[in-house]
């Protein structure tokens, strides 16, 4: 037998698990996490045009494994207009069938904020759509998934970043 052979061999045997694994993992049976609350709304930083925000967004994982979130990013609208973009903070660990914290940075432009949103300050309630992408990793594996949230939600932690200016 040659050294090919005895590699092929092996990645063969190597990589044969692998795929049996993730042809096994039916994405069906994947549940989105659940939205639950907005907690911890903190100011980072204000600008004249900018206003650096700080938040924890608490979700449950529905499923029945966990992952890591390394990273995610995208853009937040109220009634459907851009507030602004946010960033994951750090990197969370997502356990199987429990509560988990996305600290996450979203980055206002000020102007807009203020211009667009003015009728935020009479309103209890808003529509929040949050589009974006977050790369996720498990047992080494990491893909990227869309991140698409729209609902009906309390909108009084988000004006606590509006009232600290």
């Amino acid at each position: 037998m040659n050294i090919k052979t005895t590699v092929m061999k092996k990645i063969i045997f190597t990589l044969t698990p692998v795929l049996l694994f993730l042809v096994s993992c039916k994405t069906s049976n994947i549940q989105e996490p659940e939205y639950r609350e907005i907690r911890d709304v903190r100011i980072k930083d204000v600008g004249l045009l900018k206003t650096t925000a700080g938040l924890d967004l608490v979700y449950y994982n529905p499923n029945s494994f966990g992952v890591q979130i390394n990273d995610a990013d995208g853009n937040v609208y109220i009634d459907n207009i851009l507030l602004g973009r946010f960033d994951l903070d750090e990197k969370v660990e997502v356990k199987k069938r429990r509560e988990f914290v996305v600290p996450a940075i979203i980055k206002l432009n000020n102007l807009n904020a203020f211009v667009n949103h003015k009728d935020i300050w009479n309103k209890k309630q808003a529509k929040i759509r949050i589009e974006g992408k977050a790369r996720v990793k498990k047992s080494g594996y990491s893909t990227e998934v869309p991140i698409n949230y729209e609902g009906m939600q309390d909108i009084e932690k988000l004006k606590e970043i509006f009232s600290k200016k």
